[in-house]
């Protein structure tokens, strides 16, 4: 059965020492408008997201939680917080590389009623914190055969999502909702959290046990390529593919009741005992060797795709 997730001891201490003038506070505040991160502007302006973090305020907690730190310590440094506060329930945050001029980290944000992501009554009126999108990466590196692109990806990531994460469902708290949702654009992006989040839609969970169960004695990244591909198949040869739909962290007793439902439950247990299996002659004549490393891959990844180097792909 699902639990409510907690942050680690030390974020949630952290968390009750942060007072809310110190979120708050304002100073020189550098909150940057839409038109100095290259989107469309308007005039409005107000000081805080959400009503409680300010630019500086949002820097204070995050070097407090130690996550500008560890990151500068992966090379990134200097590191600026960039907050954009055109709408306050909507803010943008970016953690931007002075080195590297590009983001490390880009979440967007905004607050909504549960009906939003799908949820019954009576939860479809609660607060939801929504995040609408998430990068995390290390704009400085390049992949390796020892941790080659996932779908999506552009950089390498930091190893540092699960942090982040925490530190978004102590933002749920804070701010008075009652769970975080998401909606993943791939299966890969829905293993990551599934540490936190399962998917409201019980056959949907289901279906993404099954599809972790159909690879599970292959990498991981080789297996989220063949489900991004369509490599995937059911008992009958049919396709089997990862469609997006939203996941929720419940922050309350109240929405964790949804993931004791019994329908939520059978549906989960139907779904999660289909046979999957992969096609790998499928994934040898699609897999996209034009955005892997260089260089031959490791015998394991060779022998499955049928790499020959006599004859690079």
């Amino acid at each position: 059965m699902p639990r409510t997730p907690q942050p680690e001891a030390r974020f949630r201490r952290i968390y009750r020492r942060l007072s809310a003038s110190q979120l708050s506070v304002t100073g020189q505040d550098g909150t940057l408008s839409l038109d100095e991160l290259g989107l469309d502007s308007r005039d409005e302006r107000v000081s805080l997201a959400f009503g409680v973090y300010s630019r500086q305020g949002m820097e204070n907690a995050l070097r407090e939680y130690g996550m500008i730190q560890r990151m500068e310590e992966r090379g990134l440094g200097p590191l600026e917080l960039r907050l954009n506060l055109d709408e306050p329930f909507r803010p943008r945050i970016v953690l931007w590389s002075l080195r590297y001029k590009a983001a490390v980290v880009d979440i967007a944000l905004r607050k909504v009623p549960g009906e939003d992501v799908g949820l019954p009554p009576p939860l479809d009126g609660r607060p939801v914190l929504y995040l609408d999108s998430f990068t995390l990466q290390h704009p400085g590196r390049s992949f390796d055969w020892n941790r080659p692109p996932l779908p999506g990806q552009v950089h390498p990531g930091l190893a540092l999502s699960a942090e982040i994460l925490e530190l978004l469902l102590l933002m749920t708290r804070r701010i008075g909702a009652e769970a975080m949702a998401l909606t993943p654009a791939t299966f890969s992006a829905a293993w990551v959290y599934a540490r936190y989040f399962h998917f409201i839609d019980g056959a949907a969970q289901g279906l993404f046990q099954a599809l972790r169960r159909a690879g599970r004695q292959r990498p991981r990244w080789l297996l989220a390529w063949a489900v991004e591909l369509g490599c995937a198949r059911g008992a009958g040869g049919e396709p089997v593919r990862f469609v997006p739909s939203p996941m929720l962290a419940a922050g309350s007793r109240r929405m964790g009741r949804l993931f004791e439902d019994e329908d939520w439950l059978s549906a989960v247990k139907a779904h999660a005992r289909v046979p999957l299996t992969i096609d790998f002659e499928a994934l040898q004549d699609r897999f996209p060797w034009a955005l892997m490393p260089p260089g031959p891959p490791p015998e394991h990844v060779a022998d499955v795709l049928t790499y020959d180097p006599l004859v690079p792909p």
